[in-house]
C-alpha cells in the first residue's frame, strides 16, 4: 500500500477545514500505514428521533464517507470526490462520542476504494462502508 505523504497535523487542518466536519468535532484519534481513526463529539442537534433519542443515519453516514476519504487522502495529499457510497447500519446510536476507522481498500490512478466503520464508546458495531473516491483529483 501506499506511505502516508501527509503529516498528522496538516491532514486534521484538512479535516476540520470542512466546516461540516467542524461541527460535528471531528478529530484523528489515530493515524497509521494502515488506517485512520476519526473520533466525533457528539451534539443533542445529532438526534433524529428525540423520544428514542438516536443519532441520525445521516450523521453516521457522513461520518463514514470521511473516515474512508481521510484513509485516501493520507496517501494522496488531500481529501477527494466521492464517486458512490454504501452504507450498512448494524444498530442505533444512542448519544455519545463515536469512533470511525477507515481504511485503503485499493488506491488506484482514477478511483479508488475505501472503508470504514463507526463505533460507540463500548466498541460496538454503529454501521460498516466502502466508497469510490476519485482519486485523480489529487493530481489535477
Amino acid at each position: 500500500m501506499a506511505e502516508n505523504v501527509i503529516a498528522a497535523d496538516k491532514l486534521e487542518a484538512r479535516l476540520v477545514a470542512n466546516h461540516f466536519n467542524a461541527w460535528m468535532g471531528l478529530h484523528i484519534v489515530s493515524y497509521t500505514e494502515d488506517g485512520i481513526e476519526i473520533g466525533m463529539k457528539w451534539r443533542e442537534e445529532m438526534i433524529s428521533n428525540p423520544r428514542l433519542r438516536i443519532t441520525h443515519g445521516g450523521i453516521i453516514g457522513a461520518l463514514i464517507d470521511t473516515a474512508a476519504d481521510f484513509a485516501i487522502a493520507a496517501k494522496l495529499g488531500m481529501p477527494v470526490p466521492t464517486v458512490d457510497l454504501r452504507v450498512d447500519y448494524h444498530r442505533a446510536a444512542e448519544p455519545g462520542d463515536l469512533v470511525a476507522k477507515g481504511r485503503v481498500v485499493r488506491l488506484g490512478g482514477t478511483n479508488a476504494v475505501a472503508e470504514a466503520s463507526v463505533h460507540d464508546a463500548r466498541d460496538r458495531l454503529i454501521a460498516s462502508g466502502r466508497g469510490v473516491y476519485f482519486s485523480a483529483a489529487a493530481k489535477s
